[in-house]
């Protein structure tokens, strides 16, 4: 995803912008990782960079990194309350709160140490089963390659997936998340967006 050429600070006030916000909460870390985008009018519209102090968190000015689903980033530690500050226009400020109270905890069982190659791997996490506007995802990385999977049954208690190692590598870092979905509590307009916030674990793995 790249930026627009669009000048965010030059278009009619009367346009809403989408906001796409996210936390995520990483427990083995102890850190907080904020992320938000913009877009013009709607979800499909283009890519916005904000005028200075435009958006803010927690008061600070994230990093604008022009790429990737969130364009906005920054990384604080601990497991702290964010404030999303959205200042569209002189008098069109738009505020959105998140905490790690907003999603339930997931956990890696101390007995889950390794990934098969080649054939299927269970994961039966620590914690409630899939919510309402849940998903659980899981992201490995290795020296050589990165792999995603994730699952959103309402209900479900465990994720299956099938990992291919056509690496080298031997062992990988595994980050078991829950993402909640959540709406917006101030909107731009119609425009709408969504808040995701993240509770994530991750420990080092072998693969067999």
């Amino acid at each position: 995803i790249s930026c627009d050429k669009d000048d965010s600070g030059i278009i009619d006030p009367s346009i809403p912008f989408y906001q796409s916000l996210a936390v995520e909460y990483n427990v083995t870390q102890h850190v907080t990782r904020i992320g938000a985008n913009f877009n013009k009018k709607d979800k499909e519209g283009a890519n916005l960079r904000l005028p200075e102090k435009g958006i803010l968190f927690n008061g600070e000015i994230p990093t604008f990194l022009g790429m990737g689903y969130y364009m906005y980033m920054l990384s604080k530690p601990g497991l702290i309350p964010v404030t999303f500050t959205f200042n569209r226009w002189k008098n069109q400020v738009y505020t959105n709160q998140v905490s790690i109270n907003d999603v339930l905890p997931i956990g890696i069982p101390d007995t889950f140490l390794t990934i098969h190659n080649q054939k299927m791997t269970i994961i039966n996490w620590e914690g409630a089963p899939i919510g309402e506007d849940e998903f659980i995802q899981v992201h490995l990385t290795y020296n050589g390659g990165v792999y995603d999977t994730n699952i959103d049954l309402e209900g479900t208690r465990n994720i299956a997936f099938h990992f291919s190692n056509l690496t080298s590598a031997t062992k990988g870092i595994l980050y078991l998340s829950r993402v909640k979905k959540l709406p917006l509590q101030e909107s731009n307009g119609n425009a709408g967006g969504n808040i995701q916030v993240s509770y994530v674990q991750n420990k080092e793995i072998e693969f067999k």
